[in-house]
């Protein structure tokens, strides 16, 4: 594979310009047409990130959808306890990987549009740190899986 920076090492919270709500239903919908035409067999596809294939990414990206929800919620709710990251994240990483590619797509249609209803009714979220972040590691990976998608496609 190639030395491409890992979509999935946290940003820190970069100052890149954050989509909104209508550029990430954007994003979601040209992956999810991209799924649309992807053979189930082509999950098992290496991904730039070692020992993860197409699967593992599309998985993690309905974590980061859950994620980047919960999160703004939380900066615009009352103090409250966090959740534990990385068992939330975990969790909704096991049950996206176990479907297949027709209830994956759904699902991901499903999270990505709960993710940016979240976006929408709380513009100002990504002001937060931890949503910035998340919003901003939430798009490389986006990016990243379609890319894929597009090379397993020949697009």
């Amino acid at each position: 594979m190639t030395d491409a920076p890992d979509p999935f090492t946290p940003t820190g919270g970069d100052q890149a310009p954050l989509p909104d709500a209508a550029a990430f239903r954007s994003a979601r919908h040209t992956l999810i047409e991209l799924l649309e035409a992807l053979p189930e067999t082509r999950l098992s596809t290496a991904t730039p990130r070692h020992g993860w294939t197409l699967r593992h990414e599309l998985a993690w990206l309905a974590a980061a959808d859950l994620e980047l929800t919960t999160r703004i919620q939380l900066a615009t709710a009352p103090p409250a306890d966090e959740p534990h990251w990385r068992r939330l994240r975990g969790e909704a990483m096991h049950l996206a990987q176990e479907m297949r590619l027709h209830a994956l797509r759904d699902h991901l249609t499903e999270t990505g549009d709960q993710a940016a209803a979240t976006l929408e009714a709380h513009p100002d979220s990504p002001d937060a740190t931890a949503v910035r972040t998340a919003l901003t590691d939430h798009t490389r990976a986006t990016a990243s899986a379609t890319a894929v998608i597009e090379k397993v496609l020949g697009r």
